[in-house]
């Protein structure tokens, strides 16, 4: 993973000669050449349903009267596939807290159409532009360009206005669709100190102009830039977009001291504690005194005082699906009404452990949606989700009540995303976010290979760790009937029926699921018995299609996949061919696969075992993993043949 560069902006120019830098780009605006609209894919990824041929924008501070933020954008886009239709549809944010504001003015737009070897312009007319609210502080200006068709190139442009002059917008290089030029410039007064962010895995290219960026002005450009497209074991897209992230440090005015604007943790910790939504909740511990002194009265083992109180949570308190680290009432209102968002459940459970004499806190967490937490600097908008934090004699324990079917100490899936910040009086800490267990199966089976090729036997899986939490999980929206009914079912060759549960809701024991196992025959051809021993649960389809990956490989826990069948084959049978036995191992011993087929009079047992041994492998792992996958893959696809003696 490429790091995240930091860049402290330290402008010398006064305010009084800002001016407006040229503003051109790439691209003049306005002037589309011919071979731009003959282009009917693009060479450099012809899936494309649309390219970005330019995105170009500058910030200034506009000083006369109020001071603004002023942000000039001009974006070019070739549609090359119907699919790509959806590029012509614009929409600009707007926020508002109180008086302050952003507008957006000067909307104009084109499309070009290629007729009769002429091109032919439409305009964006001001009828087509409208706003959305969505919210009391967000907006969004829309529109759509006119005349959009395969092959159309579209222009448009438009200014925001913002009375937020310390905040900076992120630019954006990448998008989900090919990026050929990407470009922001900004001026920014020697008033405002600014540290830099550069996210993802592409660098910045210095164009070879005579653009100068001495004095104060700042530029950043990225060309051919593929499309970000999701892909599988990944947090969210924007942890691996190529942006640039804006953050005022320190404000100077002219004959005052300098004001640092990040603040430390230690004094953005304080503020949290005092807040009415989240520290001062924690202080109001009067109604649900008597349910814990019964806790305590029972047990004075703090590790059983801590699970009885998660339990009482879990079971209680119903998530109510909502994220953030403020709660929306008062805890004692969501006590009452045994629901609330992940805060109040979480910050409820946090209470009720003080109150029985153990160490916790609250710690503040980014879910895998949200994005990974940059740690250089206090910004609790990059926190979404709470969960809280026991020190039991040295040891940390992470608890997260919002699931009923989660053991204690181990987090949702959500969770497992770096690190979280520990919000304690006097603390400054970061807690590891990391999975207290495995996604681990163990499937056994003893089944017989009849004459005619018929198999029947017994099947067992056990599951423990994040494999039997996702399991119960399914049985219960499903409901175990209709579960157990839907096992009953054909996989291949293979049937399997009568299947029972045991320790379905014992959640710190392993997950026990029992059932039978038959096969027609189908298998057989004259005098030759052909089995996949796997039946049906292996590995059929490698996940890591690409031939290169940018981003890490993030399972989000460490798996362990064990698959052993004894068939025992007629009297009459010999083994023709067997699978060859294979063991492969990744470097550093950080994931394993290892297949065997051992023969014991007319006994044949199949061993299959898999081991990711760690959550997160980097880009630079992604050849050997997709590779171990490709030989798991074609191992579990091999057959075991019989030949009648």
């Amino acid at each position: 993973m490429k790091a995240k560069h930091t860049f402290i902006l330290v402008p010398i120019l006064c305010l009084s000669v800002l001016q407006v830098f040229s503003q051109s780009g790439p691209y003049k605006y306005g002037k589309v050449q011919e071979e731009e609209l003959w282009m009917r894919t693009y060479d450099k990824d012809t899936s494309a349903a649309a390219v970005i041929l330019s995105d170009f924008a500058v910030s200034h501070f506009r000083l006369n009267g109020d001071v603004k933020l002023i942000t000039e954008r001009r974006t070019r886009i070739k549609i090359l596939k119907k699919t790509g239709y959806t590029w012509a549809n614009v929409e600009v944010p707007m926020y508002q807290n109180g008086s302050s504001k952003e507008t957006i003015t000067g909307i104009k737009g084109y499309t070009y159409n290629l007729q009769d070897g002429k091109i032919i312009k439409d305009k964006l007319e001001p009828s087509a532009v409208f706003e959305e609210r969505q919210s009391e502080y967000r907006q969004t200006k829309k529109f759509t360009m006119p005349n959009v068709k395969e092959g159309s190139v579209i222009e448009y442009s438009y200014t925001v206005n913002s009375d937020f002059i310390y905040n900076l917008r992120d630019w954006e290089f990448q998008s989900t669709i090919p990026t050929v030029w990407s470009e922001y410039r900004v001026k920014i007064p020697q008033y405002f100190d600014y540290k830099t962010l550069q996210h993802g895995y592409h660098g910045i290219y210095e164009p070879k102009d005579n653009y100068d960026t001495n004095r104060d002005g700042y530029r950043w450009v990225m060309v051919d830039l593929p499309a970000l497209r999701p892909e599988r074991y990944i947090t969210t897209l924007t942890d691996y977009q190529a942006r640039i992230e804006f953050e005022l440090q320190m404000l100077h005015v002219p004959g005052e001291e300098s004001k640092v604007m990040t603040g430390e943790w230690g004094e953005v910790i304080k503020d949290l504690l005092r807040q009415e939504r989240f520290g001062s909740q924690l202080n109001r511990k009067g109604f649900f005194k008597g349910d814990i002194a019964a806790i305590t009265e029972k047990t004075t083992a703090p590790e059983q005082q801590m699970k009885a109180i998660y339990e009482m949570v879990q079971q209680q308190m119903k998530w109510n699906g909502k994220y953030g680290i403020y709660t929306t009432g008062t805890l004692r209102k969501a006590f009452d009404n045994k629901t609330g968002s992940a805060a109040e459940v979480n910050l409820l459970l946090t209470a009720m452990l003080q109150e029985a004499g153990l160490d916790a806190a609250p710690v503040l967490v980014s879910t895998r949606e949200h994005g990974k937490v940059y740690k250089g600097t206090p910004m609790l908008n990059k926190f979404n989700y709470v969960i809280a934090h026991v020190n039991l004699g040295g040891q940390s324990v992470l608890l997260d009540a919002t699931d009923p079917l989660l053991p204690a100490g181990m987090l949702p899936m959500r969770s497992l995303n770096g690190e979280g910040r520990l919000i304690k009086a006097g603390s400054d800490q970061w807690v590891a976010l990391k999975p207290s267990d495995k996604y681990q199966r163990v499937y056994t089976g003893d089944l017989t290979i009849r004459e005619n090729g018929q198999i029947e036997g017994d099947a067992t899986e056990v599951s423990s760790g994040y494999r039997a939490f996702y399991l119960r999980k399914e049985v219960k929206e499903e409901g175990e009937a209709s579960y157990t009914e839907k096992l009953n079912k054909e996989i291949g060759t293979f049937k399997f029926s009568s299947p029972a549960f045991k320790n379905l809701k014992e959640l710190n024991s392993p997950l026990e699921l029992k059932y039978k196992v038959s096969a027609s025959g189908s298998g057989q051809a004259q005098d030759m018995i052909y089995l996949n021993p796997m039946l049906g649960q292996g590995e059929s389809e490698n996940p890591f299609k690409l031939e290169q990956r940018a981003y890490p490989v993030d399972f989000a826990f460490p798996i362990s996949e064990t698959f052993v069948c004894r068939f025992t084959i007629p009297d009459n049978y010999e083994l023709d061919d067997v699978p060859h036995n294979v063991k492969v191992s990744l470097p550093n011993q950080s994931g394993s696969f290892m297949y065997v087929v051992e023969k014991q009079g007319n006994v044949v047992e199949v061993l299959s075992k898999i081991d990711i041994s760690k959550p997160v492998y980097y880009a630079a792992e992604y050849p050997q993993l997709k590779e171990l996958y490709a030989r798991i893959v074609a191992k579990h696809a091999e057959q075991i043949v019989l030949k009648r003696k």
